[in-house]
């Protein structure tokens, strides 16, 4: 088939979540046979058109040159379907986005509507707040007009998707690329440049630091281990490096993805300690796309993480990783000392976690569900 995917906001190469999920699944589409077209912002220093990966990057943008404007780039994304005449389109959910699903429509071109983030409103919702003060709810109307036009969607949660768009919502995963994140790339050079002592257990968190994301549990809980000289501490992402502020380990700032698969499977354990309660729209239920879990996994790590469904299925309590009160630094403290102190468990965990995430969750996986659903569409 020859898809064209539309994530006008997201740059590729990236460090960001997003990024990556358009990286992967692209070029994952790709690797299956099909002709990829993806649509993403245009950044200085890198071509506006090209071959990467089996794709064809289209890159553009739009004035003014923000996200919130995205749906101004629909003249671009009219000319790149016009020239690349796709039978199918996809395009990656936001809130002010809908120029694919909308020039798919007007080309009378079947579409596949990717909902990573709520697409209805949540209790406490700054959108709906913003929408009754308009009074036409111009933000829920749009959404939901993305909902009606698009042919089908997929989710994660089809509680994040509005009532009279789930019969024709696909529930699919999300995952990792199980070829690149390998235990086999473990480097004990990368440990000792990192400051990682002989012997020591590593763990990791890999993300944004935003609140949610619970770094302050994990800080919190490593400056309770700081007696430990067993235990160090690695946290990628972020906006700068720095030495741990009060704990054995360090903060390593924004790191490449190319450089994450030596990394994750350089460390002993990950770490995901979400905080929900620092993100409202996740009453809805844990939609998050966990990348760094099934990163962690696909590396050999045993993953150390709350106990939230949709995240019970993915790392069971001693069977893929262990579990922590949430927001509670004294039990994730508590639960590293385990993994620190006891080996054996910490490989089994992480033959088990490396087992099930190419089993269940890569990416492999998840573009062989998509391309499913855009041959049905297309059909």
């Amino acid at each position: 088939m020859r898809i064209l995917y539309v994530a006008s906001d997201q740059r590729v190469p990236g460090r960001t979540g997003g990024s990556v999920h358009v990286l992967e699944v692209a070029r994952g589409l790709a690797a299956l046979g099909h002709e990829v077209h993806a649509i993403v912002h245009r950044e200085a220093g890198v071509p506006d058109d090209e071959e990467r990966d089996g794709v064809a990057w289209h890159r553009i943008k739009w004035r003014p040159d923000h996200r919130l404007f995205r749906a101004r780039a629909g003249a671009a994304v009219r000319r790149v379907l016009a020239a690349v005449r796709p039978q199918a389109v996809m395009e990656r959910y936001y809130n002010f986005g809908g120029e694919g699903i909308l020039a798919a429509d007007h080309a009378g071109v079947p579409s596949l509507l990717e909902v990573n983030s709520p697409a209805v409103d949540h209790p406490g919702s700054l959108k709906a707040t913003l929408d009754t003060l308009a009074v036409v709810h111009p933000l829920r109307r749009r959404r939901e007009r993305l909902c009606r036009t698009a042919t089908a969607l997929v989710s994660p949660l089809l509680e994040i998707v509005p009532d009279f768009a789930r019969p024709k919502t696909v529930k699919v995963s999300w995952g990792a690329n199980v070829d690149a994140f390998h235990p086999s790339r473990r480097r004990a050079d990368l440990r000792a440049a990192l400051g990682v002592p002989d012997g020591a257990t590593a763990v990791l968190f890999v993300g944004s630091f935003r609140p949610w994301h619970g770094v302050h549990v994990l800080e919190a809980a490593a400056r309770r281990l700081a007696h430990r000289a067993d235990l160090y501490f690695l946290l990628a992402g972020g906006s700068q490096a720095a030495e741990g502020a009060g704990y054995r380990g360090r903060r390593l700032g924004s790191l490449p993805y190319e450089q994450m698969p030596e990394l994750v499977a350089s460390a002993d354990a990950g770490a995901a300690p979400y905080d929900t309660s620092r993100l409202r729209q996740l009453r809805l239920g844990f939609y998050w796309s966990p990348l760094k879990i099934f990163e962690y996994m696909a590396s050999g790590l045993p993953t150390v993480t709350i106990s939230r469904p949709e995240l019970d299925e993915i790392v069971r309590e001693n069977e893929e990783g262990l579990h922590f009160r949430e927001g509670d630094d004294a039990d994730l403290a508590r639960v590293l000392e385990r993994l620190a102190g006891d080996p054996a468990l910490r490989a089994r965990l992480g033959r088990q976690a490396r087992a099930r995430v190419v089993e269940r969750y890569s990416w492999a996986r998840h573009c062989a569900q998509l391309a499913d659903v855009l041959r049905r569409i297309a059909a």
